[in-house]
């Protein structure tokens, strides 16, 4: 369970309710705590600095094993500095740094979530950083890392999700790549009436599909004055939701997708059940390394416009920080912009299946130009967004905002109007404290 805002400040201030949001279990790889770790200590005993680095567990031992590559090239570039990397696991994560920042724990340098940035920098924790020194990066994920017109994290790496479809299935139906919802509708008819596959799933949990759909019609999901108003409940975000609604009352998707994730679209996909989703990059990447027949079967599209013309993605990714109360901010700069050079970038997001955080990064990566998953790299630099970048975020995000009302439109207990009408009363609900 994720801390509403004032009590997640209240946390930061005090450390009193790291109980109540469940705890900070230590990650097996190293967690905060008063215990020195073995690099530290060694650092210390040499006389050299020693530097704390938490980067989110991969689930790769290879891509750990790049990760710790850069941290060694770093240390023989910078004589008595040792790298202290700790892979921390992302569903330990959020409360490890909380309870790291309210006990005054902080390691050096993080990778940080672009929905947790803002979600920390509002409460002090990290030292702001100068972007516009360091290279063209991309817009929306600066943005995710403004708050009150100062940023506080650098682009490292993320993706954005596009159309993923049977290109064997629309060349056997002479049907062209779908670039409006209308085309989506079309083709899926003529694709159900083939009667040999389902046209595409939607699922009830998969937010990073439903919320920008509004952006899609032409709508914002919240503006900024003095404070934060949802924009849900408007003209875009009803068209939003009628549209996801009638792709589900089409009786495309199995009746167990209410319950279902962006995981099990993508495995149905690859299993040869529907004929187009919406994904990312390391979907596609998942997807033909579980079922390789689908090579030479499938093409990539950009995520199809709203009536408001729009084909704007959320750029999912991570931000690299360093923190207020560190004791080696301007080594752990350094080694951030060591991170960020652009080979141990590219080594490191073509690894994990994502995209450099800067143009001039995404331009140079094996995925710019390629027939598939170039398009990737014109969704990421030229239509992808950031979702409100404040802290009430998190809260809506982890109060399941939009997968609950989805889910009560998909079983009927809302209409389409309703579901908007809930979502934006709660988004209010977070952005008021």
């Amino acid at each position: 369970m994720r801390c509403n805002t004032r009590q997640f400040a209240l946390a930061v201030m005090l450390a009193l309710l790291i109980a109540a949001c469940g705890g900070a279990e230590e990650a097996s790889t190293g967690a905060a705590g008063d215990e020195q770790s073995p690099a530290a200590a060694a650092a210390e005993e040499a006389g050299g600095d020693a530097l704390s680095v938490w980067i989110m567990q991969p689930g790769s031992e290879d891509i750990e094993t790049i990760v710790n590559e850069t941290a060694a090239a770093f240390e023989e570039q910078n004589e008595g500095v040792t790298v202290d990397v700790q892979f921390v696991p992302w569903a330990n994560a959020h409360d490890q740094f909380v309870t790291a920042i309210g006990g005054g724990q902080v390691p050096d340098v993080a990778e940080m979530g672009t929905t947790w940035t803002p979600e920390f920098a509002e409460l002090g924790a990290f030292a702001p950083v100068d972007v516009s020194a360091g290279g063209d990066y991309v817009e929306s994920l600066v943005t995710s890392a403004t708050v009150d017109d100062e940023t506080y994290g650098y682009p490292w790496y993320a993706g954005a999700r596009s159309l993923i479809y049977r290109t064997d299935v629309f060349e056997d139906l002479g049907l062209e790549p779908p670039e409006t919802w209308e085309d989506v509708l079309t083709a899926g008819d003529a694709i159900a009436e083939s009667g040999d596959i389902d046209p595409i799933y939607v699922a009830g949990d998969d937010v990073h599909v439903q919320a920008p759909l509004v952006w899609q019609a032409g709508g914002e999901l919240a503006v900024q004055e003095d404070t934060w108003t949802a924009q849900v409940d408007s003209e875009a975000g009803r068209e939003a939701f009628a549209f996801y609604k009638e792709l589900w009352d089409k009786g495309w998707s199995p009746e167990g997708a209410v319950n279902w994730n962006s995981v099990d679209v993508r495995d149905a996909f690859a299993n040869g059940d529907s004929a187009m989703m919406i994904g990312g990059g390391w979907d596609l990447a998942a997807i033909l390394s579980t079922n390789p027949d689908l090579e030479g079967n499938v093409g990539t599209a950009l995520a199809p416009a709203g009536p408001g013309g729009n084909q704007d993605a959320f750029a999912g990714g991570s931000h690299l920080v360093t923190f207020a109360e560190s004791e080696n901010a301007e080594l752990g700069a350094q080694f951030i912009e060591f991170m960020l050079q652009p080979e141990q970038v590219t080594a490191f997001t073509e690894a994990v299946g994502f995209l450099p955080g800067t143009v001039s990064g995404v331009e140079a990566s094996s995925a710019s130009g390629d027939e598939l998953y170039g398009t990737f790299a014109e969704q990421l630099v030229e239509h992808s967004r950031s979702y409100p970048p404040t802290a009430a975020w998190g809260q809506i995000e982890g109060d399941q905002v939009f997968t609950n009302a989805t889910q009560q439109m998909m079983q009927g207990a809302l209409t389409a109007d309703e579901a908007v009408a809930q979502i934006n009363q709660q988004m209010q609900e977070a952005f008021d404290g």
